[in-house]
């Protein structure tokens, strides 16, 4: 993750010694944090394992002699990896070393980027969020910044040892996987869109954003891989989308439960021309969004959970075809990462690291869906095989629903002009 926060009306200027004293601020409260989320301080002891040893995080510092707001202008997609450890960014580092790595860059001008980085193996989207939203009210001053992570739940999965590789969610779904040259594309789906969209789907349960969204996006994708395919058979098309197991759960884990507690869930599709409808794939959207219940969190705990697990593997991917082209999505909405205030006000602008390094097994074809700032947009930030970027971004229909590359200040300003 990648925060933003431009010196805009010079808050963050207010001595000769502000870098040092930011700093400091940002290292006294990152330990305070780090005594309630205290297996990031440890290492990694094997595949199922943490030495909750308080080793630490790794803690770095840069400078940038450059304005901040120039390059929020016209951010290059590549640029967010400059604010992040890129050594860290191969997860094989962060296993012989560090559980997590955080680094703070300072802005001539006085703004701050931070990016952190967390072993994914050790905690999901919302675990990381809350950490960070913990960090910051620390940094406030708060003397309850929140209930902090709760590791009860992790009492009720086993660790088996003895568990094969080749089992596990991950390993199945690597004969997905596509690698290749990649590009970084991002589009905006304002309110204004999503509103519009839904109205196109008045004929089904009001839908989120976050369907909404999955299912426009796919159609494009759909688009895009018939377009290159023209000349080959016809393949069909495959999603993915990234579930949160604490709200299936029967009754449900609390959301401060830490650790990865995502689930994998897959939807198909012919692609023909009258498949690419959105109605259509906003049904498959939301059926593999709801497949996932109580009992299928409930197979995998207890003594029997390892055999559920498996079950559960097989069940969920075991019926589809290699050859499909394969979008794999997650969500970052609702995770409240704007509000990650440090007490210099909240950031402008939240991303996250992209790159053919940037994950475990380095694949194409991915997609994130985050917040826009104020909540009511979608964010979409695409890794392509960079053949499917190019008829994309020929789209006509995609370049009028969404921005393209808007500059995040004007967003921030409601200043986008739709291209």
């Amino acid at each position: 993750m990648v925060f933003y926060y431009p010196n805009l009306d010079n808050t963050l200027l207010q001595s000769p010694n502000s870098i040092s004293e930011t700093t400091q601020l940002l290292k006294q409260s990152l330990s305070s944090t780090l005594t309630r989320f205290y297996p990031l301080a440890g290492r990694i002891r094997d595949d199922l394992s943490i030495d909750c040893n308080d080793e630490g995080v790794l803690f770095i510092v840069t400078k940038f002699q450059k304005n901040l707001s120039t390059f929020l202008k016209n951010p290059n997609p590549n640029a967010d990896l400059g604010h992040v450890p890129a050594k860290y960014l191969s997860w094989t580092e962060l296993d012989r070393d560090n559980i997590a790595v955080v680094q703070v860059n300072h802005y001539e001008c006085g703004g701050i980027v931070l990016g952190s980085l967390v072993y994914h193996r050790v905690a999901d989207g919302i675990s990381m969020a809350a950490f960070m939203k913990d960090w910051a009210a620390t940094a406030r001053g708060e003397a309850h910044p929140g209930p902090g992570p709760s590791f009860d739940f992790q009492s009720l999965f086993p660790h088996d040892p003895a568990m094969q590789r080749d089992s596990h969610l991950f390993t199945v779904m690597r004969r997905y996987f596509k690698m290749g040259r990649l590009a970084l594309r991002r589009y905006v789906f304002d309110a204004a869109a999503i509103s519009a969209l839904r109205a196109q789907l008045a004929g089904q349960d009001r839908p989120t954003r976050v369907e909404i969204v999955s299912a426009v996006m796919w159609k494009f994708f759909m688009a895009a891989c018939a377009a290159v395919n023209k000349d080959g058979e016809p393949t069909a098309s495959m999603i993915s989308h990234a579930l949160n197991l604490r709200r299936k759960a029967e009754p449900q884990f609390p959301e401060n439960s830490f650790g990865n507690l995502a689930w994998i869930w897959p939807a198909t599709s012919p692609n023909e021309e009258p498949d690419r409808d959105v109605t259509k794939l906003l049904v498959k959207v939301r059926g593999a969004l709801r497949k996932v219940d109580s009992g299928f969190v409930k197979r995998m705990e207890g003594e029997d959970g390892v055999s559920g697990y498996r079950k559960n593997v097989e069940g969920t991917w075991g019926e589809f075809t290699e050859k499909a082209d394969y979008l794999a999505i997650s969500s970052w909405c609702n995770f409240g990462l704007y509000g990650v205030d440090f007490g210099w006000g909240r950031p402008v602008w939240v991303t996250k690291c992209d790159s053919e390094i940037d994950m475990e097994f380095p694949l194409m074809n991915v997609m994130c869906l985050m917040d826009t700032r104020e909540g009511d947009g979608v964010e979409v930030r695409l890794n392509l095989d960079e053949k499917y970027a190019a008829v994309l971004d020929e789209i006509e229909e995609l370049r009028h629903l969404a921005k393209f590359e808007p500059s995040p200040l004007d967003m921030v300003a409601g200043r986008v002009d739709v291209n």
